[in-house]
């Protein structure tokens, strides 16, 4: 009776559990104010579009075969991608801040490597041609405003002309512009493909001036990554997977990093945010962008449904997951980017939101034995109040973890307790209270305290003497589950287990049985009857699973955690290196790749931000972001 007294309290003390987007702080406008400058990739929808801002205008570099029996026209250009397609996009160079950006194009038999800089918000672009066969192709650059902006643009001669609202912007060829009939609505320039050509928005500049210009950037930006030392190309390699994948939101009018481009464009565009997610993309931006990172962490927050958590998606048009959430990582990411960039009014910004969060999972997701499970309420998309949104909300969707475990539909919740979820809530509990503390909200710093204390004795119940692991717990016939996966190491994050107990949870990492092996970590046990199929969440590495498991390894002694930092860096940049630059969603445990040659292509995005978190665990490791997980506050 007393805990649920405690509740009572805590509920009645607590901040709203909705958040207004009305408000937006001075600082933050800030933010995107800094974001919102000169040119960069964020048009969604094409890579190889270099939009001006504030003003939304973009010249869009594309492709012709003139060959007989091709696709001819290229038009948009991805990267990342789940369906073939006739283009392939190899990211080589993207700075820290986006003013210098370097990709190589195939399409039908032409290669050509591009290069842009953006100098005092002035655009340079540079194309220089590898090969093609046969007859000679077509460059193009088209012009338009995008996402229904005010101004207008026109063609004259070797010149795009855009008349916007703050100023007139000019973007001239080094070439001159040959008849080409296209199937493009928006003026644009056809030039053939005779050798190297130039683009600028600065008048009377000649090839050489524009590519010394562009040299300059570049040399700029290596020059940057040299503070990293030995991880200056892993930074880079993290740099290209956030800032290639960096878009503008018109809806929002907010910069932002979904996990991939093709992602946004299979929710209908112009963006899709997962909430666990972005948070790891916004923790990984603040190694080298702090606008970046504060306004994808802003973004998620602020995301929140009117149930009064943060939802498993939100996406264009006020689309969202009403019914689910995702792992509760929000508050320790945050407070891990306060850790590397202390600016107070960012914590203030999200306190309420991340407050409200807390309290939804108590209200909505825990049992009368203050154990966790996860769900799916009545009101969401399709899929709502299903075993399958129940497993979209816990972000590993097809574990083996959750296969025979019944959803309940009056309760709305999977009847199987989650240690994985457990442990990531008392993880937020501590970190919400570390904030409240900084904030000066000691009461409420208080309460989550005390809040933590309560579900850590209640997780201390789920571990297996017999053997050595904290299990999943059914509450429909009240039993362990025997069947695991590295969620099951999360307590290690809250420094649950004593030495003796780590030792032995750690064992079951270094048994080639379980989920030793050259690439690791196997996201279920190689004994596992699934493992073998390796489709999706059975089996494969995934960056997230990897860094969790080594923050909780950071908290206690063990040999453990330096094999994982070095296999995880391994696996990353070995296949970054022999793709051409992909950065995978995920990687083939048994064949340590993105892809292999014979699945079905849409087991891995091949550039996914987060797979970006294999490599930064490294940097995590060398002490380039603090000592994270430890409090703040004290």
């Amino acid at each position: 009776m007393k805990i649920k007294l405690s509740y009572l309290l805590f509920f009645c003390l607590s901040l709203p559990f909705y958040s207004t987007q009305a408000f937006q702080h001075d600082a933050y406008l800030k933010v995107q104010e800094n974001l919102k400058q000169g040119w960069h990739t964020y048009n969604h929808s094409s890579i190889l579009s270099y939009v001006y801002m504030p003003g939304n205008f973009s010249v869009k570099l594309s492709l012709k075969s003139n060959n007989i029996g091709l696709y001819g026209y290229m038009g948009d250009a991805y990267i990342s991608t789940k369906v073939k397609r006739p283009e392939q996009v190899f990211p080589i160079a993207y700075s820290a801040n986006g003013d210098y950006s370097e990709v190589l194009l195939t399409y039908e038999g032409i290669e050509v490597n591009i290069k842009s800089a953006n100098i005092n918000d002035e655009l340079y672009l540079l194309v220089t041609p590898i090969k093609y066969s046969g007859l000679k192709p077509t460059i193009v650059l088209e012009g338009g405003i995008l996402w229904n902006a005010a101004g207008t643009v026109q063609k004259d001669g070797h010149t795009i002309i855009a008349q916007l609202p703050q100023k007139k912007i000019q973007v001239q060829a080094t070439q001159q512009a040959t008849k080409s009939i296209l199937p493009i609505n928006n003026p644009y320039l056809a030039f053939d493909m005779e050798g190297k050509i130039a683009f600028t928005s600065k008048a009377h500049l000649s090839l050489a001036n524009i590519e010394q210009a562009i040299e300059t950037v570049k040399l700029k930006h290596q020059k940057s990554l040299e503070q990293y030392k030995n991880q200056a190309e892993m930074v880079s390699i993290i740099q290209n997977a956030i800032g290639f994948n960096t878009t503008y939101d018109p809806l929002n009018d907010r910069v932002i990093t979904p996990v991939s481009r093709y992602w946004s464009e299979s929710f209908g565009g112009p963006f899709v945010l997962f909430a666990w997610d972005t948070y790891f993309g916004a923790y990984m931006a603040s190694l080298f962008n702090k606008d970046l990172a504060f306004s994808n962490a802003i973004a998620i927050t602020k995301s929140l449904t009117p149930g009064g958590f943060v939802p498993n998606y939100t996406s264009g048009e006020n689309r969202m997951s009403a019914d689910r959430s995702q792992p509760p990582v929000g508050s320790t990411m945050i407070r891990e980017i306060y850790r590397k960039h202390p600016e107070k009014w960012f914590l203030e910004y999200v306190f309420d939101d991340l407050l409200s969060w807390n309290n939804w999972w108590v209200k909505s997701r825990a049992t009368s034995e203050n154990l966790l499970c996860w769900g799916s309420d009545s009101l969401g998309d399709a899929s709502a109040n299903t075993w399958q949104a129940a497993a979209y909300e816990s972000g590993l969707d097809n574990s083996p973890m959750f296969i025979d475990v019944p959803f309940n539909k009056k309760t709305h919740l999977m009847e199987q307790a989650d240690v994985g979820l457990q442990a990531l809530f008392i993880m937020d509990c501590e970190a919400l209270g570390d904030i409240a503390q900084i904030l000066g909200k000691h009461k409420i710093a208080k309460q989550l305290k005390d809040r933590a204390a309560i579900y850590k004795k209640a997780l201390g119940k789920l571990w297996d003497q017999e053997t050595g692991q904290y299990l999943n717990y059914r509450t429909d016939i009240k039993a362990f589950n025997q069947v695991t996966s590295p969620t099951n190491f999360y307590p290690l994050l809250i420094n649950l287990p004593k030495q003796s107990q780590a030792d032995r949870m750690i064992s079951h990492l270094q048994n080639p049985e379980e989920y030793a092996g050259d690439w690791i970590i196997p996201s279920i046990p190689k004994n596992n009857k699934y493992y073998q199929e390796h489709d999706y969440w059975k089996g494969r590495v995934w960056g997230p699973l990897n860094l969790l498991v080594y923050l909780g390894l950071r908290n206690y002694n063990t040999t453990y955690k330096a094999e994982l930092v070095e296999k995880s860096a391994k696996l990353l940049v070995d296949n970054y290196k022999a793709t051409g630059g992909y950065v995978y969603e995920n990687y083939h445990a048994i064949a340590g790749v993105g892809r292999t040659p014979d699945e079905i292509i849409n087991q891995s995005d091949n550039f996914y931000h987060w797979g970006a978190l294999l490599g930064f665990i490294s940097l995590i490791d060398e002490g380039y972001m603090g000592k994270p997980l430890q409090k703040i506050s004290k």
